[in-house]
């Protein structure tokens, strides 16, 4: 079967009849009956997806979640005119339960969101952090990336929850970051400390997804450890290249990078620096994504950033 339709097609009261990834799945109620809800995915975009019907309360049970299966349905817009997938068809159900389906070489491609531009923003990150002028602290920021960094999402929802979304939410918190430094006088602030910090302040993420079919799922240690832990405990594994001053001041970027929201509180220039940059980049990431679905001139609250927000005409 043929990717023929694609989320950016779905509008309200348009048939559904196509291919689509399911990132996630859970079991869901309302008014006492229970449904799948899942998120769908391709190229173009991500939907929500509400299937009703015999046997679809099983469906979260057993969708291999990153794999390709067959919808079919209805567009639907919600009370905040939002679209999403409706469907009480048999054969949504049926086609599901009959299990993935097998893609042909290349067809991947058509089932892969991401707006991040990975490349560009592999090499400005690698840039920026060429210039650390600290020799061993450049090499410690480099031995801690890998390939993962460049891959996972930073989230499974709200802000850069696509593939390439921790490199590109890390980018623009170094950035963000750089930024204020640059245009703020009297400012005593360790520029090569600020874009280490910024760089591994969610590091430990790497540990948190896995990359399962086409697409990337959340692991246990999302949910039990989460990634403030883990990348602590992935930067002691370099913390012979930099001295014990060095690691004290970047565990204490990534333990308190949540600011009033953590367990941590910022007490260093650099931790609040870094704290407010991410702040920056993850809210207003939110914000203008959740605008880019909201219709000029309308209010609404967002999904991601759960602010009401008002689409100027």
């Amino acid at each position: 079967m043929d990717k023929t339709q694609f989320v950016e097609d779905i509008t309200q009261s348009a048939p559904v009849n196509s291919l689509f990834l399911i990132k996630r799945a859970d079991l869901r109620s309302k008014r006492g009956e229970q449904f799948a809800h899942l998120t769908l995915a391709d190229r173009t975009g991500i939907i929500e997806a509400k299937i009703y019907g015999e046997k679809a309360a099983e469906l979260p049970r057993i969708i291999q979640t990153g794999r390709v299966y067959p919808i079919t349905g209805t567009g639907r817009a919600n009370q905040n005119g939002e679209i999403h997938v409706f469907s009480d068809s048999p054969e949504t159900v049926k086609g599901i339960i009959a299990g993935p389906l097998t893609l042909t070489p290349g067809q991947e491609i058509e089932f892969v969101y991401t707006p991040a531009a990975l490349n560009a923003n592999s090499l400005e990150i690698q840039k920026i952090i060429g210039s650390i002028k600290n020799i061993d602290l450049k090499l410690f920021v480099a031995c801690c990336l890998d390939a993962r960094f460049y891959e996972c999402p930073a989230a499974i929802r709200r802000h850069h929850e696509y593939t390439g979304g921790l490199c590109e939410h890390s980018l623009e918190t170094v950035k963000i970051a750089l930024s204020l430094i640059d245009i703020m006088p009297r400012t005593d602030i360790n520029r090569d400390m600020v874009i280490a910090g910024a760089v591994l302040h969610d590091i430990g993420k790497i540990f948190c997804f896995d990359k399962i079919g086409y697409g990337y799922v959340p692991n246990d240690t999302y949910n039990l450890i989460e990634h403030i832990t883990m990348g602590i405990m992935h930067i002691d594994e370099y913390k012979n290249l930099i001295s014990d001053d060095q690691l004290l001041q970047l565990r204490h970027i990534i333990q308190s990078h949540h600011g009033s929201y953590g367990d941590v509180i910022p007490l260093t220039a650099e931790a609040w620096l870094v704290h407010e940059a991410d702040s920056g980049s993850s809210l207003l990431r939110s914000i203008v994504d959740d605008l880019a679905e909201t219709p000029a001139g309308q209010k609404k609250k967002g999904l991601r950033s759960e602010k009401f927000l008002w689409h100027a005409v």
